[in-house]
């Protein structure tokens, strides 16, 4: 039997996963969004498949009705927050874009209640109310050159879509195994977005440039692979409010990686915000740890 993954550990490696998301995009550049979207989840989907072709196609084929539309409705899902994320990125700073994923938490707690009746945890609620006022004041003192209200707006749909994607995750749990569920979303997710990219004119372009083919093949790999087949395996088991702190463990670990490599450097109010994003991800952890059953 396999020793389950420590909370601390878990939130620490699929946020340094999802941390390259923002900046492998941003240097993807002018790639379409779309376009990148579409190629990180076929990507991803393909890899998976490749495992084992024989073991996923006879799960997906005893799936029941009901659990392949949730299937299906999670490809949908993760397409639309892909698709969001992507092109509000393109449309603000780099910061803010990032800033505001770190609200994803309460997307995340709020749909567990709706849809699972899961209340989070005293100390839960404590860790995850202050790493959001963290991710709140980190995106207070986003940038002003490129920073877009359009952008911005995306980022946030994104964000709420997020939250009813992973909560699927738990519906599914005992459906498929998570390296087939993944591999089925990502692939639903590809099916989803080649249309939007063939009908989106701007997305409908030549030959990639070789940065762009290089970040779509970083984003499939790191996190797509590592991040969000992470938290899909991990929303199976661990209580919600600790896989929403993977979105502060972005905001954190993305900000460092834009100051460091594209120059992007954070200003102190969200360097500020994202202290309290650090407090607020122990607090919620420890709580998880202590309060068991």
């Amino acid at each position: 039997m396999k020793r389950p993954l420590h909370p601390a550990l878990f939130v620490t490696l699929a946020a340094l996963a999802f941390a390259t998301s923002g900046p492998l995009s941003r240097f993807a550049r002018p790639t379409h969004p779309l376009v990148v979207a579409f190629g990180r989840v076929a990507l991803a989907g393909l890899v998976l498949v490749a495992f084992d072709v024989g073991a996923t196609t006879r799960a997906l084929r005893a799936l029941s009705r009901e659990n392949a539309r949730l299937v299906v409705v999670a490809g949908g899902l993760l397409a639309l927050h892909f698709a969001l994320f992507l092109w509000g990125l393109d449309l603000t700073s780099l910061p803010a874009g990032i800033a505001l994923v770190s609200l994803e938490p309460l997307s995340v707690v709020v749909f567990a209640w709706l849809l699972h009746g899961v209340v989070p945890r005293p100390l839960e609620r404590v860790g995850v109310l202050v790493a959001t006022a963290g991710a709140v004041v980190v995106a207070s003192g986003r940038g002003t050159g490129e920073h877009r209200l359009l952008g911005d707006l995306l980022v946030l749909g994104a964000v709420a879509v997020y939250g009813l994607y992973v909560n699927l995750a738990r519906s599914c749990a005992a459906a498929l195994p998570a390296r087939v569920y993944a591999a089925s979303v990502y692939g639903g997710a590809a099916l989803f977005l080649l249309p939007a990219v063939l009908l989106t004119p701007g997305a409908r372009q030549g030959p990639l440039p070789p940065h762009g083919l290089l970040a779509i093949v970083g984003l499939a790999a790191v996190p797509t692979l590592i991040g969000h087949t992470a938290v899909q395996t991990g929303a199976r088991s661990m209580s919600p409010s600790t896989v929403a702190l993977v979105s502060p463990g972005e905001t954190l670990g993305g900000l460092a990686i834009a100051a460091l490599l594209l120059h992007a450097v954070p200003t102190r109010l969200e360097l500020a915000g994202a202290l309290l994003v650090l407090l607020g991800a122990v607090v919620s952890i420890r709580g998880a740890a202590r309060e068991a059953p």
